[in-house]
């Protein structure tokens, strides 16, 4: 064995382009190999820390849920530990609405919410408040101080009247980070307090809870976020907690356990880049084997087995391996603690945003370790397994030839009949297309090689590119602004508030719209009607929103139907309505031609009316609004007589007018009762800030994955030249100018630059379309357009041509440098 490890460390030293080739390529590939884990990794651990560090520490709640419910969870075997509160009361103003909440001791360390001062409140009449607590209500209070309170009661269906009670202050609660930058102000009250304003049969409170773990918390114990939420359900369902009651802290479950959805991206990127790598390493060893495979043949002839010739191809190969890989992994180590802190700089916050700020501290002071050994025995492993794979084809040809036919093998192709065509008189292109006929399965396998770079490369250019933050905003909002009508439910003190009331005197009149109209900037203004129903298509207690749209829409409507033929004529002379096609997600089981009862609230009557759906349309949240049944503004007048405008769609002449934001902000004070709800300028910024990242990583995560595949090109061409240096110098002795052998090599990469962007356009341009279909029928980046990537392509073939001229020009250089005499007696 000694012998095969010396020839194939001769091999080696032998080949030295061609193993520098493959191990530049090892190397980038064990690069991407360990960056991607290490960044996903990273970008986890920094987020997982942050979370850990300021988020709440249960692992889930169960909603509105009675006193005898609470005891009965306090006995259940799967719960750990379990805090409640109940919200008691109410205290709102104009300027302010802040709850008065109950919470035992567990649901307070639960919520990380600490006492600075004082103590808990016992009695009713006491009560420990935050410092922006005090702030809002214009107090600046100390332990033991009186404060007189106007609050309304929380009752089962809403709150109640206005009472006034005084406090004593007991307790100063500290305020955290993430309380600060929120702005949550609450009133802790006593469990007496609770106990004097709500009846025991009206008490509803929420559970906080952490459930008993099978071994030891973490990662560590093998548990998924999916087992936890099951758990969860299980424990839900044996009290009689409905699944609408459930909820989950899903950002401290995934700092705590394993997420399968997180692996499963990983392990799909990691196999993206490692196909890449076999397919690279693989065309490198195919189309260096044809001068090889004599060498190999000569050696059986001398007497070595086929296993001894595996084991020669297979050594020379874990020989490059054992130093591209390590070179890979400390390339990767270096730009990994280089480049990591950088992406949450990338993020432009508000520094009152808790959660980047605090991962970007805790990048600063070293507490996010980057370095793992189960990275480094990773993406080892799975360079390895590359190397293995690509090698597995290459030792078969190696070792299954016999001595007579290595000593003829040029790599050819079978010639079927034995025939040879030729020709008159020869040119450059019949010599180019000679070369390339020779072997035809080692250039489609070039071709093929780089191609799958290619397609993917143009692919993800393509949703990329459809990921237009302009587009995003938007399909998020039509229009420029939207001023919606300000209203609350449940509220005993201000039922005007309701939106049964409000209609009855909406502030969205005809002379409001005109007004809005005339602003400086406006181009024009829409106005939306909107009803809460509820029927037998949907449970019991839920309410789905029914949307009126102004004849202005009609094309847009009509366009959006997939199903049914609807007109908007149609809509307004009969009670014919589109339901939207996310009414499907949320289990509302309606078709085409169904007729439906819906109920609705008219002041203080409910009323009922017959609905049938005309289509099934899809439409962006901008236009739709989430609404489940779209229908003309007319039907609105049918239903009720009471002014249902809920929304006004501002078009302006730009797309951020900081001056009329500012006006409509005025208009929306001074009435009181409307508020500007959204804008595009906010939309596009969130777009933006969340694409540049994302178009950042993939762009990099392309182009280090381009260059492991251009290194097959250049393989190619060397060889080419390698093993025709004989055949070159012969044309060039019969009267071949070196420009012309230029011009033929140049042909030549030609042909390969040509193949590999046509099927990389062809590929590339197929599997992007199903990818931007895909993303559009999801709402992936809110995609609602197609725009094929044309820069990308352009760059494509830009890089690919500079590459083949570079290659071509440095390949004559360097054969200037050899005599006539010395390239027609290679290989003799």
């Amino acid at each position: 064995m000694k012998t095969v490890t010396k020839t194939a460390l001769a091999n080696l030293r032998q080949n030295k382009s061609r193993n520098l080739l493959i191990g530049i390529a090892v190397c980038l590939t064990t690069l991407l190999l360990f960056l991607i884990p290490g960044i996903g990794l990273g970008m986890l651990r920094a987020d997982y820390q942050a979370v850990n560090q300021i988020y709440p520490l249960y692992h889930g709640v169960y909603y509105s849920i009675d006193e005898h419910t609470a005891d009965s969870l306090l006995a259940v075997e799967g719960i750990k530990e379990a805090g409640f509160r109940c919200d008691a009361a109410r205290i709102v103003s104009e300027e302010y609405s802040i709850p008065m909440i109950y919470m035992d001791q567990t649901a307070m360390d639960l919520n990380r919410i600490e006492i600075e001062q004082g103590r808990l409140p016992q009695e009713e009449n006491e009560i420990a408040v935050f410092s922006g607590f005090l702030k809002a209500m214009g107090h600046s209070g100390r332990i033991g101080d009186q404060i007189r309170l106007s609050y309304q009661p929380e009752k089962a269906d809403g709150l109640g009247y206005q009472k006034e009670q005084e406090f004593t202050i007991c307790g100063l609660l500290k305020n955290t980070q993430a309380q600060d930058a929120s702005q949550v102000n609450a009133a802790v009250v006593s469990k007496a307090f609770v106990e004097q304003e709500i009846p025991q049969e009206e008490r509803r409170y929420e559970a906080y809870f952490c459930l008993k773990e099978d071994n030891r918390p973490g990662l560590a114990a093998g548990q998924t976020t999916d087992q936890m939420k099951e758990k969860m359900q299980t424990i839900a369902s044996g009290l009689g907690i409905g699944e609408t009651q459930i909820g989950e802290n899903g950002e401290y479950l995934a700092a705590n356990y394993t997420d399968p959805s997180t692996i499963s991206i990983l392990v799909l990127i990691m196999l993206v880049v490692v196909t890449a790598g076999i397919v690279t390493i693989y065309s490198i060893y195919y189309v260096s084997m044809m001068h090889r495979v004599q060498e190999y043949g000569k050696l059986k002839a001398l007497g070595a087995s086929r296993r001894q010739i595996r084991q020669m191809v297979f050594r020379e190969g874990l020989a490059v391996a054992a130093a591209a890989i390590p070179a890979g992994l400390l390339l990767g180590t270096v730009i990994l603690l280089q480049i990591f802190p950088l992406i949450y700089g990338f993020i432009e916050v508000d520094e009152t945003e808790v959660f980047v700020t605090t991962v970007r501290s805790l990048l600063v002071e070293g507490d996010v370790p980057l370095l793992d050994p189960a990275l480094y025995l990773l993406a080892a492993a799975a360079a390895l397994l590359t190397i293995c794979c690509s090698l597995a084809k290459p030792m078969g040809i190696a070792a299954r030839i016999s001595p007579v036919e290595a000593l003829r093998y040029q790599g050819e192709g079978k010639t079927g009949k034995g025939q040879r065509k030729g020709y008159n008189s020869m040119s450059l292109w019949r010599l180019t297309k000679s070369n390339l006929a020779r072997n035809k399965k080692r250039t489609a396998v070039t071709i093929l090689a780089m191609a799958f770079t290619g397609s993917f490369f143009l692919a993800v250019a393509t949703v990329l590119s459809c990921a237009n933050p302009r587009e995003s905003a938007n399909a998020s909002i039509d229009g420029q602004y939207k001023l919606s009508v300000i209203t609350e439910s449940g509220n005993r003190e201000h039922p005007e508030l309701e939106w049964s009331q409000v209609r009855k005197n909406n502030p969205m009149t005809r002379d409001f719209i005109g007004q809005i109209q005339e602003l400086d900037g406006v181009r024009k203004v829409e106005a939306f009607q909107e009803m809460d129903v509820t029927g037998s298509f949907c449970e019991e207690g839920e309410m789905y929103s029914l949307m009126g749209y102004p004849q202005s829409y009609q094309k847009i409507l009509e366009q959006g139907i997939l199903e049914g033929d609807l007109t908007y004529e149609e809509m307004e002379q009969s009670n014919q309505v589109i339901l939207s096609k996310n009414a499907w997600y949320w289990g509302i089981d309606l078709q085409v031609g169904d007729s439906f009862t819906v109920n609705y609230q008219e002041g203080d009557e409910i009323k009922e009316a017959v609905l049938q759906v005309g289509a099934v349309g899809s439409y962006t949240v901008g236009v739709n609004g989430y609404a489940v049944f779209l229908g003309a503004s007319s039907l609105f007048e049918r239903l009720s007589d009471d002014n249902s405008t809920a929304e006004l769609r501002i078009f302006a002449d730009q797309d951020y007018d900081p001056v009329l934001e500012q006006v409509l902000m005025d208009v929306c004070g001074q009435s009181g009762k409307v508020r500007l709800s959204d804008t595009w300028q906010k939309n596009y910024e969130i777009w933006s800030q969340g694409m540049a990242l994302i178009r950042m990583g993939c762009y990099l995560f392309l182009g280090v994955l381009g260059v492991i595949c251009i290194m097959n090109l250049i393989n190619t061409m060397l060889n080419s030249i390698h093993v025709r240096k004989k055949e070159l110098g012969m044309l060039q002795a019969i009267g071949m100018s070196q420009r012309q052998l230029i011009r033929m090599l140049e042909l030549e990469g030609l042909f390969y630059t040509i193949g590999t962007l046509l099927c990389s356009l062809l590929l590339g341009s197929l599997l992007g379309y199903g990818f931007y279909w895909y993303a559009r029928e999801s709402g992936m980046f809110n995609i609602t357009a197609f725009h094929y990537p044309l820069p990308a392509a352009v760059g494509l073939a830009v890089i690919l041509l500079l590459l083949q001229l570079t290659l071509v020009a440095v390949i004559g250089k360097s054969m200037k440098r050899q005599s006539l005499i010395e390239r027609i007696r290679f290989s003799e």
